[in-house]
């Protein structure tokens, strides 16, 4: 089951790719839930259930996001509703102190795609990456590994890309 989920990671790692590169807030959504999907798949048959129930949580929280978002509704218990989904279901199935990371993580993440500003999301990635490369070392996930390091590169290619965009333009001012 291990190697069948490291495969389902190299999925995961491509569509997560994805994530910071869209420039509109619905693409965002919607490939962080193709995302979300593919890693729960991983997470469940590497045992890492943590990661799974926050992944699954992250795919609802979404889901919601998508059907809710330009609508004029207040989305504040949205916010409280998933931090809190977040939480208990890390408590309920984390293995060790570890399996607080993926809650941490969520929280975080519950935060950046309620939001809507896509850069704020992109910055916020970082502190999600990296809690979540420090759980993949502890529950040997090579391609949750892989995964965290190529989503720092691929914020990091966005920065870069806002520089010199920004650069570029103030050349032709």
């Amino acid at each position: 089951m291990k190697t069948i989920g490291e495969i389902i990671g190299i999925l995961g790692i491509l569509v997560n790719f994805l994530i910071y590169q869209q420039k509109d807030r619905k693409k965002v959504l919607k490939v962080k839930l193709a995302s979300d999907l593919t890693w729960a798949c991983h997470y469940g048959l590497l045992t890492a259930f943590s990661a799974l129930a926050v992944t699954l949580v992250g795919a609802c929280r979404e889901t919601a996001f998508i059907l809710t978002d330009g609508k004029n509704k207040n989305r504040k218990p949205l916010f409280v509703i998933f931090a809190i989904v977040a939480v208990i279901t890390s408590a309920l199935t984390m293995k060790d102190i570890f399996g607080l990371l993926p809650a941490f993580a969520s929280l975080i993440a519950v935060f950046s795609y309620w939001q809507q500003n896509p850069t704020l999301t992109k910055i916020l990635g970082i502190p999600i990456s990296i809690s979540m490369l420090v759980y993949d070392i502890m529950r040997f996930s090579i391609m949750g590994l892989v995964n965290e390091v190529l989503t720092l590169v691929s914020i990091s290619v966005w920065f870069i890309s806002l520089a010199l965009s920004k650069s570029k333009n103030a050349k032709n001012k």
